[in-house]
């Protein structure tokens, strides 16, 4: 038989197999040791399985693949083998002490303190057993506890840099700042040749602004570990916070050859300009990475995001779809895809796939925050609020995102408290100051608005959200040439930036400068056609012009643009309206009821229809129920109610309706006639009467005048009741 073709191995392949078969497990464990010690993690992790696959009550092997997988960021994997090194071999004291750790970041502090009490029963003076002590206590609230644990421990050993470290973060958040100098200090005299307290003592000083100092240790310290990457790193955040950024981007730019594998070396280039706001050049640094480290998802998922956030979308779409390309259910890549998908207005899609990363990573808070995003845009309120508060529930600090999210939908509504308190609790973040500064506007405060708003543009001369409020200000307060100046002057600086030709051409719009408004308006689509709004803002031009035609076509186009802002259908259905189109008008605010079922507006201006050309009264009693609820003090929504009511013969609650809206505007005669039309419904002639005579001098020629004229020659032909 033909060894190549038949059933039998080849001899290679025989001898291969006899030869793995034959080596023997502490041959992989010794092969393992050799990887881990090279920081080759994913080499270790083989050969350290391979040796418990050939023995599985190899204890060591277990510990030491506990090691390689912390190494690897995988704790979960870390944790079962390390409690299987802990199961077999109950003597060995450091996988005992590392399970005792875990524990202690996973909360069990029950059990860790079980572990600790059995080392410490059999070694008294076993330094990290009184440290891990020590940290269970201090996250237990026993302080004074922990600090004895602390300094025994210190005292036991005093190599233990850690230990120097917790006890005086237990002072520093005490506020007995000297004491936690002092035993920094005194971390570092014990162990002059540990780059790691000299690290510690840099910290605490950096954090007292105390830059000078800082810089001393971390630059000691850097001289002590030539090769660790933490001295520079700490390094660059002492210069950064002085205000010394080309001395931070300096040492960020050599991190790069004094560790040039180690991620958080060549990643803090990309990290500073991201966190100095020199988005433009982590693009290139980002870029450069991705070609030099093809295999660090982080370099692509940080690049993608800062296309995203220059409005780079076809850029960013490249590392993402690369991403999604080797893991279809990235939660990362998928979390980009959504904020691709949101930018393209493809709303219903993105929150199909941000569902998507939920499920494969239900504690993203970022998932939750951009789901609320798509929510909000297809108008599901509800959804969006909740989903908004998950994400604040999984980030609760250092997120401002969902806080801002929540205050807006708030403001929406007429809430402002949230936005003040956020304002005053982050008098530095844009966001919050902007949140603000809309509070103030809609209070009428306008100087401290206008405050607000130049604060933030200060900082960043081209924040449309802030030159939006700005341009506000000065129309209101008949400036709309200082708007226009504003403007114009940062368009030269930013001459690829839309919003600004679209705030523009509002500001021309409402100085009745349509040919300005229009140039402007173009301009704005010219740079980015999917600008929102400036399709419906063409509408309003034309339609001020009298090219009605035009300004209808104009008006699709946002539909078809942004198919889920019920705002635009009420403008082109007011269109309509104006040449005569009722059933066109009807049409489009069908759709928009389609849409929002429970837009107000639309279901309003939807139930006036039914009622003035005969449609089905039932509905259209429905529809201005659906108004009502949602705008409840306003006199059009009662109106309409009224009216509708009338129509399906129910004239007691039509009253009721009618007289809130002629109460609340007494001067708008249809309103009075709608009323007069009621009681006479009710067979109430003389108040009948009384309120159809007031519409009539009100507006002796309001388009239903001939109507009220009739009803009062008809109530003058019945006796008085």
């Amino acid at each position: 038989m033909n060894a190549r073709s038949g059933k039998w191995p080849s001899l290679v392949a025989l001898t291969f197999s006899l030869a793995a078969c034959s080596k023997s497990p502490q041959k992989y464990l010794a092969s393992g040791d050799e990887y881990f010690k090279a920081g080759k993690y994913n080499e270790a992790v083989l050969q350290y399985r391979n040796a418990v696959q050939r023995d599985p009550k190899l204890a060591t092997a277990h510990f030491q693949l506990s090691k390689a997988y912390l190494a690897m960021q995988n704790p979960q994997q870390a944790f079962k083998e390390t409690q299987t090194a802990v199961d077999l071999d109950p003597g060995n004291v450091d996988a005992q002490l590392q399970y005792a750790s875990m524990l202690l970041a996973g909360k069990q502090y029950a059990d860790a303190q079980t572990v600790l009490t059995k080392v410490l029963a059999a070694n008294p003076n076993n330094a990290t057993a009184h440290g891990l002590s020590g940290a269970r206590l201090a996250m237990t609230g026993d302080l004074p506890g922990a600090i004895r644990e602390f300094q025994t421990a210190i005292k036991l050993d005093p190599r233990q840099v850690n230990s120097y470290w917790s006890l005086a973060s237990i002072y520093m958040n005490r506020g007995e700042l000297s004491e936690a100098e002092a035993v920094f200090k005194q971390g570092a005299e014990s162990n002059p040749q540990s780059a790691g307290a000299r690290v510690n003592l840099g910290k605490f000083y950096l954090s007292q602004r105390k830059f000078s100092q800082a810089e001393e240790e971390m630059k000691a310290a850097s001289k002590l570990s030539p090769t660790d990457p933490m001295p520079r790193l700490m390094l660059v955040n002492a210069y950064a916070a002085e205000g010394n950024l080309a001395e931070a981007e300096k040492v960020s730019a050599q991190l790069k050859s004094v560790a040039p594998d180690d991620p958080s070396a060549y990643r803090a280039l990309a990290s500073f300009y991201a966190s100095t706001r020199q988005p433009d050049k982590a693009v290139a640094e980002l870029q450069s990475l991705k070609s030099s480290k093809p295999k660090d998802n982080w370099v692509k998922i940080a690049l993608a995001e800062t296309l995203l956030n220059l409005n780079q979308v076809k850029e960013a779409s490249i590392p993402t779809e690369e991403l999604l390309s080797a893991d279809a259910n990235n939660p990362s890549g998928l979390v980009l895809k959504g904020r691709i998908l949101i930018s393209e207005r493809k709303y219903p899609e993105a929150r199909a796939i941000f569902e998507k990363a939920i499920q494969g990573d239900p504690n993203s808070a970022v998932a939750y925050y951009f789901l609320g995003v798509a929510q909000s845009a297809m108008g599901m309120a509800t959804e969006a609020k909740s989903s908004f508060a998950q994400a604040r529930k999984l980030s609760p600090t250092n997120n401002l995102a969902p806080e801002v999210a929540l205050a807006q939908m708030d403001a929406s509504s007429g809430h402002y408290e949230q936005a003040e308190r956020l304002a005053n609790a982050h008098p530095n973040e844009p966001t919050a100051e902007l949140l603000g500064a809309q509070a103030e506007l809609a209070k009428g405060n306008l100087p401290k608005a206008e405050q607000m708003a130049q604060a933030v543009l200060e900082r960043q001369p081209a924040n449309l959200s802030a030159l939006n409020i700005l341009v506000n200000i000065y129309l209101r307060n008949g400036k709309a040439q200082q708007a226009i100046s504003r403007l114009s002057s940062l368009v030269p600086g930013n001459p690829k930036n839309a919003g600004l030709q679209f705030l523009l051409a509002t500001v021309y719009f409402q100085q009745k400068d349509l040919a300005k408004a229009e140039a402007s308006a173009r301009q704005a689509l010219t740079l980015d056609p999917k600008t929102p709004d400036a399709h419906a803002l063409l509408g309003g031009i034309y339609s001020a012009k009298g090219l009605k035609d035009e300004a209808a076509k104009e008006y699709m186009a946002e539909i078809a643009a942004s198919p889920n802002k019920t705002s635009t259908y009420l403008l082109l259905a007011s269109l309509y309206g104006e040449q005569g189109k009722w059933q066109d008008e009807i049409s489009v605010l069908e759709k928009a009821h389609t849409v929002d079922p429970g837009s107000p507006f639309v279901a309003n201006n939807l139930a006036s229809l039914y009622m003035d050309h005969g449609r089905d009264s039932h509905v259209a009693l429905s529809l201005a129920q659906t108004a009502k609820n949602g705008l409840p003090n306003s006199p059009a929504t009662a109106d309409t109610l009224g009216g509708a009511y009338y129509k399906v013969g129910s004239n007691e609650p039509a009253i009721a309706q009618l007289s809130i809206a002629a109460q609340k505007v007494p001067d708008r005669a249809a309103y009075q006639y709608h009323l007069g039309m009621a009681y006479l419904g009710a067979g109430r002639f003389e108040p009948a009467a009384q309120s159809l005579q007031r519409a009539l001098k009100i507006d002796a020629n309001f388009a239903d005048a001939g109507n009220a004229r009739a009803a009062l020659d008809t109530i003058a032909k019945h006796p008085a009741k």
